[in-house]
């Protein structure tokens, strides 16, 4: 009876102690399955990576629910909210702006947040009060000055544009380097604004000899030359230059300028000397077009197969070949325009 007794007490301390160890295995087990809010976090950021926005959203409403301070995952949560629903954005934004006792880095974040929102809904008056937000705790901030800027160029405010600008060149010595030529584009629409012509075109001219240049100079320049062709083509060559992925436009423009002063000849050789500095897939589309207008089938050929020997997988050298081949002018016609919309759409470089 006592070793019966005894072994009894034994099994069932035995048995108290594998509940406690499985109960304690699974404790353990579980919290480590439980992702801390940093993991979370780090888990919401790839699902963004990932393209999985509403796994990102679920696992950010998880942490907020956890953590209402976690500042973090309320602004990841608005950004993503913002391309469904931006008022819910809005509000979701202002809630974090709202808060006592938020640092400066937070509050920027917030207010930069809420400036996204605004112009996402083309309200560039609230978003420019949130700006100023950004500015009137950190007057550095690049971020800001850029928006406002832009936003002030759009609105042709070319005085606020101009003092951006200048505050832009004073903090970061590459934007000074680099536009230079733009911020005697602002000086000249400014100049503009009040009527002064001289210092207008003075500041554009200066603009426009600039190392690097604005485009936009160059294009109101051409504008304004529009009564002298030499000039106006000019500028129009130097738009086309610095712009390239707009190119097509300004010799669309060139060639009109050409037509209506019947120098027919002139918009061939246009074409020409773009080519001889360096291959274009739309001047070579154009030129191809011409020749065949004159029946200088011939000379086409041979100007694309020159180009084949050195580039024959370039898709608008292809499309003129096979242009070419046909004798058909509306196939001729079709190629000519997929060839230009292959080119606006930068599939051609």
């Amino acid at each position: 009876m006592e070793f019966l007794a005894l072994s009894n007490s034994q099994i069932l301390l035995i048995f108290i102690s594998a509940i406690a160890l499985v109960i304690f295995f699974l404790i353990n087990n579980r919290s480590k399955n439980i992702p801390t809010d940093t993991e979370a976090f780090n888990y919401a950021l790839k699902a963004l990576v990932d393209g999985d926005k509403d796994k990102a959203y679920n696992l950010l409403r998880e942490i907020i629910a956890k953590d209402s301070n976690n500042i973090d995952a309320f602004l990841l949560l608005g950004d993503i909210v913002r391309e469904k629903d931006v008022n819910q954005a809005i509000k979701i934004h202002q809630t974090i702006v709202l808060r006592p006792q938020l640092n400066k880095e937070k509050k920027i974040e917030a207010h930069k947040a809420l400036a996204k929102d605004f112009l996402c809904l083309k309200n560039n008056t609230r978003a420019e009060i949130e700006l100023n937000n950004i500015l009137s705790i950190n007057s550095l901030n690049k971020w800001a000055l850029r928006k406002l800027k832009k936003i002030a160029t759009e609105n042709k405010n070319w005085k606020d544009a101009l003092k951006f600008e200048k505050k832009l060149m004073k903090i970061d010595i590459h934007h000074k380097k680099n536009d230079e030529s733009m911020l005697n584009y602002f000086i000249a629409m400014d100049y503009k604004s009040k009527e002064n012509k001289k210092n207008y075109i003075y500041y554009l001219e200066k603009s426009a000899n600039a190392e690097k240049v604005y485009p936009d100079s160059a294009i109101e320049l051409a504008h304004h030359h529009k009564e002298d062709v030499d000039l106006a083509i000019y500028y129009y060559k130097l738009y086309a230059k610095n712009f390239p992925s707009q190119r097509t436009m300004a010799y669309n423009k060139i060639e009109n300028i050409l037509f209506d002063n019947q120098k027919y000849d002139e918009v061939e050789e246009l074409y020409r000397n773009i080519l001889e500095n360096d291959f274009d897939g739309f001047a070579l589309n154009r030129l191809v077009d011409i020749l065949l207008e004159k029946n200088d089938t011939s000379v086409a050929k041979e100007l694309v197969e020159k180009f084949m020997k050195s580039n024959n997988t370039c898709h608008s050298i292809r499309l003129n070949k096979l242009k070419l081949d046909s004798g058909s002018f509306e196939v001729r016609k079709s190629i000519s325009t997929l060839c230009n919309e292959m080119i606006s759409d930068e599939i051609i470089k």
